[in-house]
């Protein structure tokens, strides 16, 4: 089985160099790897190849090999019959580095049993047959330890941003909201955004070739969905850097769907940079949502997908239970916390008070907060609401609450004034009015003199109830001059 697997691996490096090599540098596979002596030979030759920037294709891997360039084509053809398919070769690059981990834990064992055989002491023989299975799992797998000094040697350049100022290629991210709150208008929009580099919400895109994989819509509701947003967006048609990929009804998962998305890549000659994955929950093989371990390796399938493709990955999931107009944005999606902690970028869109608007929240690993704003739905587009607050959420049972005014604020004021931090504390914690409604209302008391900022605190205004003299009182005391 572990000559076949060999086999199979350098066949499908053959065909397609591009989507192995990185399959193969993920599972720490190198020539001395390989078993089959055909085997080391192509794979050494390959590597060689690649080392120096050459194209690793058949002829200069048979020019690069030992002996007669004739007999190693004919070496190559038999290798490449091998393996039929691509598809499997992230299966055939585990076996590969199964078999290398089970030789180096035998030789290990057999060394165990000299040592005993020859009187050692069975604690300490013990102590290294651990450490040499310890090594065996850690070894030729994952990156490796360097001096931060190495690290530096090499300028790394900006991924290209994908949304600007929000998600780069490589980066994974999560939009989240209530059930059938959206998601997929709002992110097949962006799907039809990115090939022709155009604004979605408040970011621009650069263009890129972006995947759609729809797990849940049937084939009518796909085509009439795209048609009613290209009309709405103003495309003439739908943009031809935008592959759908439907696997509604098939059992995927994501570290299943690299094969095909790297095969496709290497199909049409353009890398991804943008895969769209909408839902999340139809493509984790049914883990428990609500288990961190599960969910961990589900985000690290969702890593590996954008380590191997360079595109970013953008999943829609839903939020849980409840109305969330009074749980922190991180805390909003349903199910283990690593939903909030593994993303790059962690967006939530939460119901307005105002009907058909949701506020969208941002969260980014590598670029400063966004500032939350509105959107609002009419259909078939997701458009901006500029006029409205994002922290006017909507509450149940509370009805539509009454506009917060410059007075509420006021009648908060003492005569001594208060600095700008507890003055808008104070309105949270009172009124429930939010920063930038506070800020807001502030920004008319001062035009109208309501309020005056002396010496870093806020004091009534002359025009306000309090009067002249408490105005001054409330200065002098801010003077310090009582």
């Amino acid at each position: 089985m572990s000559s076949a697997s060999e086999r199979a691996l350098c066949g499908a490096l053959l065909q397609d160099p591009e989507a192995v090599f990185p399959l193969a540098d993920s599972a720490g596979i190198v020539a001395e790897s390989f078993t089959d002596g055909d085997c080391i030979r192509v794979w050494r030759a390959a590597a060689i190849l690649r080392h120096k920037s050459r194209p690793v294709e058949m002829v200069a891997i048979a020019e690069a090999m030992e002996g007669d360039a004739g007999d190693n084509m004919a070496v190559l053809a038999e290798l490449v019959e091998s393996c039929p398919t691509t598809a499997y070769a992230s299966r055939y690059a585990d076996q590969v580095a199964e078999g290398q981990r089970r030789r180096r834990l035998q030789e290990a064992a057999t060394m165990a049993a000299e040592a005993l055989a020859k009187g050692g002491a069975v604690d300490v023989v013990a102590g290294q047959l651990k450490a040499a299975g310890e090594a065996v799992e850690a070894s030729g797998t994952g990156p490796q330890i360097v001096t931060a000094r190495d690290f530096m040697t090499k300028p790394i350049p900006e991924p290209p941003q994908v949304i600007r100022r929000v998600l780069r290629a490589g980066q994974v991210g999560m939009v989240a909201s209530t059930s059938k709150g959206g998601k997929t208008w709002l992110v097949q929009s962006l799907g039809l955004a990115v090939p022709n580099g155009l604004n979605w919400l408040k970011w621009q895109t650069t263009p890129g070739r972006v995947l759609y994989v729809d797990p849940e819509l049937p084939p009518y509701d796909g085509q009439t969905r795209l048609a009613s947003l290209a009309e709405a967006m103003g495309l003439d048609r739908i943009p031809e850097g935008l592959d759908l990929w439907r696997v509604k009804g098939e059992s995927i998962t994501v570290r299943g769907m690299i094969p095909r998305i790297l095969q496709r890549q290497k199909q049409v000659g353009e890398p991804y940079a943008l895969i769209l994955l909408d839902s999340l929950y139809c493509l984790n093989g049914g883990r428990d949502e609500n288990d961190n371990t599960a969910q961990a390796q589900t985000m690290q399938e969702l890593y590996a997908l954008t380590a191997q493709t360079g595109a970013a990955v953008l999943v829609t999931h839903h939020f849980s239970k409840g109305n969330k107009a009074n749980t922190d944005h991180l805390d909003r999606a349903s199910g283990a916390g690593v939903f909030t902690r593994a993303p790059d970028v962690f967006m939530t869109l939460t119901p307005h008070r105002e009907p058909d608007c949701y506020s969208v929240e941002t969260t980014c690993r590598s670029f400063a907060r966004p500032d939350p704003f509105v959107i609002r739905w009419a259909f078939p587009m997701w458009s901006l609401a500029d006029e409205l607050d994002p922290e006017h959420l909507k509450r149940h049972g509370a009805g539509r609450r009454a506009q917060f005014t410059p007075e509420q604020i006021l009648d908060l004021l003492p005569p001594d004034g208060l600095p700008h931090h507890e003055w808008e504390a104070k309105a949270m914690a009172e009124l429930g009015c939010g920063k930038t409604t506070f800020n807001k209302l502030l920004g008319k008391a001062k035009a109208d003199g309501q309020a005056v900022l002396g010496f870093g605190r806020y004091v009534p205004g002359a025009s306000t109830a309090a009067g002249p003299d408490v105005l001054s009182a409330g200065l002098r005391a801010s003077l310090g001059e009582e």
